[in-house]
């Protein structure tokens, strides 16, 4: 019989004897240092699930541009961040219709993610200098790794017929998709990214967890349709809230202004000074988990982990 086997045998055991203590303070340490399993693999801007809303609405996609080159319009880059409030069950549900039912995603490109051991080492490859924290909280591993990600670039094109055909199919109204929109190629690339972390191995942590991701801002192109023609076609999707369209219509200049997703029953979100620049924090000071994303001279940040709101903030404004 296995270690880990005795020991679920012995608290099965005590358990079902009625005779086991509680020790909740000790249960949340245990939790905190064993919650997170995140896939770093992906992490370039996805605590950034922040690329909810408009971004989500643009679909984040990019390919090659090839003879195309010229008829790209930039419609989206980075400079503010504005919370969005969504419930629990926007998280859970499925808020438009699979991709792959108004177009056609092109062949996703990407860099071969790169493992490096030092800032030095990171910025030779990405072509900037990566900034390091001067503070790191004393519960966080000493130890770090970086992961430089050159490039990644996906694409999709719209097609009015298409999205008409799988509503037919499916026997499900669907609002009739603009002109302009129909044949449009929206683009998105980022990159080059530097993503440094604490705490982790592999694909599980080791006691809390501490990123920081800096990244050449994501720029979002099309071909035809403006973000705000994009906009509004996929917020009069059945499925969107008439709240959560009002947020996201509220935020006035979608071209540069970064919807990021929180949960206002369980998060705080904020406007923040890092270094001198306007940028945003969503969390709480419980420990469970805060981050904080802001834009400077081109490049984005974030720095996040399962620290308290105010632990990050240390951390983002000691980047030197």
């Amino acid at each position: 019989m296995s270690d880990r086997t005795e020991d679920d045998a012995a608290l099965c055991e005590r358990l079902l004897g009625g005779e086991e203590h509680i020790d909740a303070r000790q249960a949340f340490a245990r939790f905190q240092a064993r919650r997170v399993e995140p896939r770093f693999a992906k992490i370039p801007f996805v605590w950034v699930g922040a690329l909810a809303a408009a971004v989500v609405i643009v679909l984040l996609v990019t390919t090659p541009l090839g003879s195309l080159g010229q008829s790209f319009l930039t419609i989206f880059q980075p400079k503010a961040f504005a919370p969005i409030n969504v419930s629990a069950l926007h998280l859970r549900a499925r808020l438009l219709p699979n991709l792959d039912e108004f177009g056609t995603l092109g062949r996703p490109r990407s860099s071969k993610p790169k493992d490096v051991v030092s800032a030095a080492a990171a910025s030779r490859i990405a072509g900037f200098r990566a900034l390091v924290p001067a503070v790191v909280p004393s519960q966080v591993p000493t130890t770090s790794r970086f992961v430089v990600n050159l490039l990644a670039e996906e694409s999709f094109r719209f097609s009015a017929a298409k999205a008409r055909a799988s509503a037919a199919r499916k026997k499900r109204a669907l609002p009739e998709m603009p002109a302009r929109l129909d044949g449009t190629m929206v683009t998105a690339s980022i990159g080059p990214t530097i993503v440094q972390t604490w705490g982790v191995r592999g694909k599980r942590s080791d006691g809390p967890v501490l990123v920081v991701v800096q990244s050449v801002a994501p720029v979002v192109r099309s071909t035809g349709a403006t973000l705000g023609e994009l906009e509004s076609y996929l917020l009069s999707m059945p499925g969107i809230s008439a709240e959560l369209a009002s947020q996201i219509r509220a935020i006035g200049d979608p071209s540069s202004t970064l919807p990021v997703p929180f949960e206002a029953t369980k998060q705080t979100a904020q406007s923040v000074n890092v270094d001198g620049a306007s940028g945003l924090a969503i969390g709480d000071n419980t420990g469970l988990g805060a981050g904080v994303m802001w834009e400077k001279d081109g490049k984005l940040y974030a720095v996040f982990g399962t620290l308290t709101q105010d632990e990050v903030l240390g951390v983002a404004n000691s980047l030197r």
